[in-house]
């Protein structure tokens, strides 16, 4: 399953967010040079996240966006799920009326387990363990360098 540019800049802008929980609101400029997503672009982003109520803005001074709940509250599923479309790899899977095919076809048994396998992943790991594993390759990579 690919997940689109979207989600993953989204993604990334969530783990910026959680690597800075609980301080002050984070301004979009801060979160999109932080992690080099380009700024109009991030706009669209955190306006779908908002409106998901995963995050928060404030206007004016000392104003941006900050987690609506802790990170370890946040999965990476609601994330994906909030700025996808779909995450079906095939419309089959979303039901028998998508395809005049459906009850006989072979492929798609293994491509909704391949689906259901996808999601429980996401499902399973938070903003926070991602946040945490960021800031460890950094420093990973930090030290390596020295």
């Amino acid at each position: 399953m690919k997940l689109s540019t979207i989600s993953r800049y989204g993604y990334r802008a969530m783990i910026e967010l959680a690597k800075r929980w609980p301080e002050k609101a984070i301004s979009l400029k801060e979160i999109a040079e932080a992690q080099n997503i380009p700024l109009r672009y991030l706009e669209n982003i955190m306006t779908r996240l908002v409106n998901a109520k995963i995050v928060e803005s404030t206007r004016g001074r000392g104003g941006g966006f900050r987690l609506l709940r802790k990170p370890e509250e946040i999965t990476i599923y609601e994330i994906v799920n909030a700025l996808e479309s779909t995450l079906y790899p095939v419309p089959c899977i979303h039901g028998p009326t998508t395809c005049d095919r459906y009850a006989e076809c072979g492929a798609r048994d293994f491509l909704e387990e391949a689906y259901e396998a996808f999601i429980n992943v996401l499902k399973s790991h938070n903003l926070k363990e991602a946040a945490d594993l960021e800031k460890y390759k950094i420093e990973k990579r930090r030290f390596k360098n020295e």
